[in-house]
Order: C-alpha cells, then sequence, then structure tokens
C-alpha cells in the first residue's frame, strides 16, 4: 500500500505539473523571488518523505529559472531533503533492524563504517538505484549525517546540472515551432554515458 500510494502520488504531481506548466512558468516570470522559495521548499518536502519526483523536479527547474538559479536550487534543496528523508529512515527504523537481525546487521553496517562515504559516492554518482532508496537504506546505517550530505551535494551535482539543462532545452523545444534540437540529443546521451563514465573512473581510483 505505501508503494502503491507514493505511486499515485507521483503520477499525480507529474499530471498537475503537465496542466499547469504555462501557469508555472508565468508566475515565476512575475515572482521570480517568491517562485523560488515555493520551489525550493516543495522540493525539500516532497525528497523528504521519499516521493521519487527529483528527475521531475529537476526538469521542472530547468523549465522556470535561470540555468544558474536552477542548479544550484536543486543541488541545495534535493541534498537536504535527501539528509532528512535518511534521518526519517534512522529515526523509525533504525533500531528496529538493529535489534531483531543484530548479526547480519553487524556485519553489513560494518561495511558501511569502513567505505560508507565511497560507497554513497559510487551510488550518487551512477545512478541505478532511485535516489530515495539510498536514502532510507543509508538510513538503517551508523553513517554520521553530515558525511551523508556533503557526499549526497557533490555526487548529485553533475546529474542535477544535466537534469536543469535538459529541462531547459525540453521548454525551448515546447515553445517554439522546432520539434526537436540536437541539444537534447545530446543530452540524452550523456544520460546514457555518464553512468559508465563516473563507474569507470569510481573503479579505477576509488578502488571500491
Amino acid at each position: 500500500m505505501v508503494v502503491l500510494s507514493v505511486i499515485l502520488g507521483k503520477n499525480e504531481i507529474i499530471l498537475w505539473i503537465n496542466n499547469n506548466l504555462q501557469a508555472l512558468i508565468n508566475y515565476s516570470d512575475l515572482n521570480p523571488v517568491k517562485s523560488k522559495i515555493y520551489f525550493f521548499f516543495i522540493y525539500v518536502a516532497l525528497t523528504s518523505i521519499s516521493l521519487p519526483v527529483a528527475f521531475i523536479l529537476g526538469l521542472l527547474s530547468g523549465m522556470l529559472f535561470d540555468i544558474y538559479y536552477a542548479v544550484s536550487i536543486v543541488s541545495f534543496s534535493s541534498s537536504i531533503g535527501a539528509t532528512l528523508a535518511f534521518l526519517l529512515s534512522r529515526f523509525l527504523f533504525k533500531d528496529y533492524f538493529q535489534k531483531t537481525f543484530k548479526e547480519q546487521y553487524n556485519k553489513i553496517n560494518k561495511g558501511f563504517t569502513d567505505n560508507g562515504a565511497y560507497y554513497l559516492y559510487a551510488l550518487r554518482m551512477t545512478p541505478i538505484f532511485p535516489y530515495f532508496i539510498i536514502n532510507l537504506t543509508f538510513g538503517l546505517t551508523t553513517m554520521k549525517t553530515l558525511v551523508f550530505y556533503a557526499v549526497t551535494q557533490i555526487g548529485m551535482l553533475p546529474m542535477t546540472i544535466l537534469v536543469s539543462f535538459t529541462g531547459k532545452e525540453m521548454l525551448n523545444v515546447l515553445t517554439t515551432e522546432v520539434g526537436f534540437n540536437s541539444n537534447i540529443l545530446v543530452l540524452l546521451v550523456l544520460f546514457g554515458l555518464l553512468p559508465l563514465i563516473f563507474k569507470h573512473v569510481i573503479k579505477k581510483y576509488l578502488i571500491i
């Protein structure tokens, strides 16, 4: 039921954005400061309760704001939201797993204690697993909150930049008569290549 509600919530958000995109753009143009503040806190709120909407909101940021503002807002709000989800998971579930699966937990947690920052960095740079699952999983470990936040912000930055640029290019397609452009093609190729590049770099230099 929890998974179903999350999926439904995500679909409703996407539908609402799709139906109100032009209104959101108009409001952002008329209220540049308020729109950025609202977007920041909405992003934090939705990601902190682990709704899988980071990609959609990342695209939207590129549509609504100048690219520098878009990247900055998403970078900080996504990192703060992820950290809140991390802390929520720790508060609600960590003690249960630690007591119920004590032996297995200690073995797994030791690996995270020794190499947790590297594991997290690798997962952030190669987004194979959804970010909200990573947030919840790492919350069950004893990783320090400040380490989680710092690694999360650094690790997600390249994909944040890429997603925001993609949103900007998508808006150009939607608001002009051009049905497609080469910039989107390049960005789509980068979406496929970045995880492979980061995986190679991490494996070669970080020896995870």
